[in-house]
């Protein structure tokens, strides 16, 4: 590929084929693709508030907080004060929200699985940690 953009194009090809996949196991959990996003997020980190969860998913609070609107309306987070800052409030995954995203994640899991086979642990490993320094370096340029 002589393109100026390769790396680019690369990286969006790679995006675009693990939302192809990731998108029927999470729909298996009735979740779509960013609310198991953010369900991992919140069920990793624990309590979040909504001005952490837009820089984690790379985009304005208002998105986030429609996402978190309707994730409430399906029972899936709770959103209450925090203890240090009553104003402030923190999103916290229910019951409900945390039996979906632990099934969703037992089949990304085999999915996981399945591509590390593929690439060998080594490569896998590699590619994981060039992906994660890729998206550091883009949010240090925003």
């Amino acid at each position: 590929m002589k393109s100026s953009i390769a790396l680019l194009y690369a990286l969006q090809e790679a995006a675009d084929a693990l939302e192809e996949r990731m998108a029927p196991i999470v729909s298996d959990a009735a979740l779509t693709v960013p609310q198991f996003s953010l369900l991992y997020y919140i069920v990793e980190e624990g309590p979040t508030r909504l001005g952490e969860l837009a820089r984690y998913r790379r985009c304005v609070k208002s998105n986030v907080s429609n996402l978190v609107r309707a994730m409430v309306a399906q029972g899936l987070v709770e959103v209450r004060a925090a203890p240090d800052d009553g104003r402030a409030r923190l999103v916290h995954a229910s019951a409900e929200g945390r039996a979906r995203f632990f099934k969703a994640r037992r089949a990304a899991a085999r999915l996981n699985q399945q591509l590390v086979q593929e690439l060998g642990e080594r490569s896998a490993s590699n590619v994981a940690r060039l992906c994660l320094a890729a998206a550091r370096a883009l949010d240090d340029r925003a």
